[in-house]
């Protein structure tokens, strides 16, 4: 699942248009395959370094920001499977496609890895975003809020585990690739029933949108969106 802006939204989901390859969601996706590769077989640990370097350029289209940046994203990659270590959680599947309901919405979830520990299911969402563990700090910080905010998709994830496998998950984790971090949460009854109430909550302010307003920012719309060139309004702020 990702979380879009309104007006992307629109293009993408109503207009159905198709969509560009651009640096960071090739370089995630790219990625994202090589990990799936070796946890179904296809590459084995050995392997997977030198199938990073031999397709890095084949697969990672469009611009990065900078030199610097593409070299960090590049460096962080080859760091991630020089130094590449198995999940440690007894592997169910990956890459699984579940359609189910939340309050009678259809839904699709794909997960990325879902494994078992010794007391339950385990969701594990692979991150190029370099997410914080939770600092448990009486004061929640800054990225205590961001993790929670990217939580909210696992705990949707959660409910199709449910729906699939016959009980929720104990553990949602990020493996943070480019940090070689895996953050491990455990499962929260009310933070899953925020996530639900979000949902309901976003899905009725989108279908009671009759206006697609743009949300222009220059850094988002260069390099994040992948449909800024069927939109209107990019050209306007590149001026």
């Amino acid at each position: 699942m990702m979380i879009v802006p309104i007006d992307r939204w629109y293009l993408r989901y109503l207009k159905k248009l198709d969509k560009q390859d651009l640096f960071f969601a090739s370089y995630g996706s790219f990625v994202h395959r090589i990990i799936n590769y070796y946890y179904k077989g296809v590459i084995q640990e050995e392997g997977l370094r030198d199938y990073y370097l031999r397709e890095f350029r084949n697969e990672v289209m469009g611009a990065a920001p900078s030199v610097k940046v593409f070299e960090k994203y590049f460096l962080d990659g080859l760091n991630y499977f020089n130094n590449f270590s198995q999940l440690p959680f007894n592997l169910v599947d990956t890459e699984i496609k579940i359609n189910y309901k939340i309050n009678r919405m259809p839904m699709v979830a794909i997960i990325d890895y879902l494994g078992e520990a010794e007391d339950g299911f385990v969701i594990v969402d692979h991150k190029s975003r370099n997410l914080k563990p939770r600092s448990n700090r009486s004061k929640p910080t800054k990225t205590d809020f961001e993790l929670n905010s990217y939580l909210v998709q696992l705990y949707l994830y959660a409910e199709a585990v449910r729906q699939q496998y016959g009980e929720l998950p104990k553990w949602l984790c990020f493996n943070c690739f480019r940090t070689n971090t895996l953050i491990k949460e455990p499962f929260d009854d009310e933070a899953f029933l925020h996530a639900k109430s979000w949902l309901k909550d976003k899905v009725k302010e989108i279908s009671n949108e009759t206006e697609f307003k743009p949300n222009a920012e220059w850094f988002k719309c260069q390099y994040l969106c992948d449909l800024k060139d069927k939109c209107e309004y990019f050209d306007l702020i590149m001026r």
